[in-house]
């Protein structure tokens, strides 16, 4: 690796870190559902895993780095230095039966960076949202026992951002074991203010959550090479973990001044018990990849919330290939990656015995830069969420993502000097 591409990789790599904590938090989500448990959660993809709607439980990491499961880093090229870093922008609109609003949000989605440290084990650590909230809701109320009314607002922000170092290992040829330390951190903020009757007072009610905790999950890959296919399959599995957090309780009045505060620490956010299983398949320029993941969210409690969870399940397949033969005299589309996938999920919300749920499709590519061993991966998701049956409320967007995958020649040892 040339010592310019080595320093410009740093150089990325430190203002990454030096900014992130602030974009990464940076709220991408409007949806009302994002007032329950943590927040709307995030896939945790990276750009080629995104392009094939979010699959790769079984994939190892090549040119891409996969973060869907830690013992894929085993994969990697001993040679490379692989550093990654995406975009992601939005454009939604939700509806309910009364009213909908549309928009647009954007923000930096993730950075990473992954190396082998010996030909047995490799490593990556970076930062991604685990988390967003970004909400408003009114709701209309009456005092007990009296025709009298007021309004409550909830106005909700913030999010939890991962910060993890993940290693793997090669317990066996075909075989790898990895496993993620992730630190969780970041505020959940909710606002609830009371206006619009002449008995209740006009009162602003601030709960914020600053969370600090550690997080673990681990993965295993088996592979299989049989008549030049490929074929894999992997797993991952997190404990059920409470998260440490400050929660803090302020009461202003109608002039924003302080009439009551309490602050105490707490561990009632919880993240279920999770795991995942991947198929996948890998043949001359073709690989298939299909995950099924599942959230025991159910027995799940919340001390602010009324509303009971219930399991949660995922599935995916995501297809990526090249129809021709890559040579450096194919026009240039010729060269690219081509990338489709569709995913259904079965969220964790359910309200009068309807579950929330969402579909999405997917098609993307991975287009080469410099040096044809780095690219950039774009897709676009067509997605919808929820639903406006039993007065609820249904998002539908397209879903941007630019990621980068930088690779680098970074371990050779000079033999002339």
């Amino acid at each position: 690796m040339s010592r310019n591409h080595y320093f410009r990789i740093v150089y990325i790599f430190t203002v990454s870190i030096l900014f992130s904590p602030y974009f990464l938090s940076a709220q991408n989500t409007v949806s009302p559902y994002s007032i329950f448990g943590p927040g709307e959660i995030k896939n945790g993809g990276y750009g080629a895993n995104l392009g094939m709607g979010g699959t790769g439980i079984a994939l190892s990491s090549d040119n891409h780095l996969n973060a869907l499961n830690p013992a894929s880093y085993a994969g990697m090229d001993s040679l490379k230095l692989i550093f990654e870093f995406g975009l992601e922008g939005k454009a939604y609109n939700i509806s309910n039966s009364n009213q909908s609003l549309s928009g647009f949000e954007a923000n930096l989605a993730y950075f990473a960076l992954g190396f082998k440290y010996t030909p047995w084990m490799a490593g990556s650590f970076g930062m991604a949202p685990f988390s967003s909230v970004g909400y408003s809701i009114n709701r209309e109320n009456y005092i007990d026992g009296m025709n009298e009314q007021y309004t409550s607002n909830y106005v909700g922000n913030g999010g939890i951002t991962r910060f993890y170092f993940a290693n793997a290992i090669k317990l066996l040829k075909k075989l790898s074991l990895g496993v993620n330390t992730s630190y969780l951190f970041g505020p959940l903020v909710q606002e609830e203010h009371l206006t619009g009757s002449s008995i209740v007072p006009a009162i602003m009610i601030e709960r914020k959550d600053f969370l600090r905790s550690f997080y673990f999950d681990f993965g295993l890959q088996y592979q299989h090479n049989i008549k030049n296919t490929l074929y894999s399959i992997g797993a991952t599995y997190a404990p059920k973990q409470s998260l440490n957090s400050k929660h803090i309780v302020t009461l202003y009045d109608s002039d924003y001044t302080i009439v009551q505060g309490q602050e105490y620490k707490t561990d009632y956010l919880t993240i279920p018990q999770t795991f995942g299983v991947g198929l996948g398949l890998t043949k001359a320029r073709l690989k298939l990849a299909v995950d099924y993941n599942f959230q025991q969210w159910s027995g799940v409690e919340y001390p602010i919330q009324a509303e009971e969870f219930t399991d949660a399940h995922r599935f995916s397949i995501g297809i990526e290939g090249n129809p021709w033969e890559v040579r450096a005299v194919n026009a240039g589309f010729k060269n690219w990656t081509y990338r489709m996938g569709f995913s259904h999920e079965s969220s964790y919300l359910k309200f009068d015995g309807v579950t929330l749920g969402s579909n999405e499709f997917t098609i993307g590519a991975g287009i080469p830069l410099y040096g044809a061993i780095s690219n950039m991966d774009i897709s676009i998701t067509r997605g919808k969420y929820g639903t406006t049956a039993s007065h609820l409320s249904a998002e539908k967007y397209l879903m941007f993502n630019v990621g980068f995958s930088l690779n680098e020649i970074a371990f050779l040892k000079r033999v002339i000097d």
